[in-house]
């Protein structure tokens, strides 16, 4: 007699592929510069999507895709609105 076998599958840890969730929709909300934050959102979608599907090499180039648009998107809006503060406290005015 032979004896039954269990198979027991051990999937990849894929919680440690971080897929910048609230930064892209902080980015979305608050700091949309020319829609990166939107970008930065659909690329976080797509690491959860891949992290459900055990892709870990697609969920980790999307979350560096997803990293690079949020942080371009913050600097961006940030930049703008330390612009607008400068212009709105010293005007373009010929006196």
């Amino acid at each position: 007699m032979t004896n039954p076998t269990t198979v027991i599958e051990i999937y990849p840890d894929t919680t440690e592929v971080n897929d910048y969730y609230l930064w892209s929709i902080f980015n979305f909300v608050y700091l949309n510069f020319c829609c990166l934050g939107f970008i930065a959102l659909a690329y976080s979608l797509k690491v959860r999507d891949k992290k459900l599907l055990n892709d870990l090499n697609g969920a980790v180039e999307d979350a560096k895709t997803a990293r690079l648009f949020n942080i371009t998107s913050s600097a961006l809006a940030t930049f703008c609105i330390i612009l607008i503060f400068i212009f709105l406290r010293y005007p373009l005015t010929d006196y």
